[in-house]
């Protein structure tokens, strides 16, 4: 037998690689000042907006504008009279962008809803869990951009007296008026002016 020579340690190069963070789960809403950066870009697409918009006088008509894994956009027009009652977003992050008119909002305080106003131009956020009702009193028809993170999968309504929950909505997922790809070439802020 002969003799076993120590094998040479030879060093080996440590190179650092940073590890990217994980993204978030789709389940966690996106940051509210990206939403709101969302809903205004969307709202400055004014000619796309008066373009999918319905004023239908029978009913509400949303229109799906758009849907990524992360958030959602949906065009509301309202004519007179017209509302939502009282409701959560469930566990969504809600922003409205008004595009035309004025709508007013009811959010509790203290136990009872107190009105909001929502002129064109006013960009709000409902937190998730947040209760509130939207309307329009105003004698011409309104439009709203709202956007919601994650995307909308329930809806919990509530009694406007009491402010007890009564029902809890599922959202059907529908086919978005625009896909993905074409909104982030449309929307892109260089075509902001």
């Amino acid at each position: 037998m002969g003799t076993v020579l120590p094998t040479p340690v030879v060093p080996v190069p440590v190179v650092s690689v940073p590890v990217a963070a994980s993204p978030a789960p789709v389940d966690v809403p996106l940051d509210a000042a990206l939403l709101v950066d969302i809903a205004e870009g969307l709202a400055a697409a004014s000619g796309l907006i008066r373009a999918v918009a319905n004023h239908d006088l029978t009913g509400r008509r949303p229109v799906r504008l758009l849907a990524t894994a992360r958030y959602e956009a949906w065009v509301i027009g309202w004519t007179e009279g017209q509302r939502v009652e009282p409701h959560d977003h469930g566990p969504s992050v809600g922003v409205i962008a008004v595009t035309e008119g004025t709508l007013t909002e009811l959010h509790p305080v203290d136990g009872r809803l107190v009105a909001r106003q929502l002129p064109t131009g006013s960009v709000h956020v409902v937190p998730v869990g947040a209760i509130h009702d939207i309307t329009n009193v105003e004698g011409r028809p309104a439009t709203s951009v709202h956007v919601y993170s994650p995307p909308l999968r329930t809806m919990n309504r509530y009694d406007a007296d009491t402010l007890a929950p009564i029902v809890t909505d599922v959202i059907d997922s529908e086919p978005s008026a625009l896909p993905a790809a074409v909104a982030s070439v449309l929307l892109h802020p260089s075509r902001r002016g």
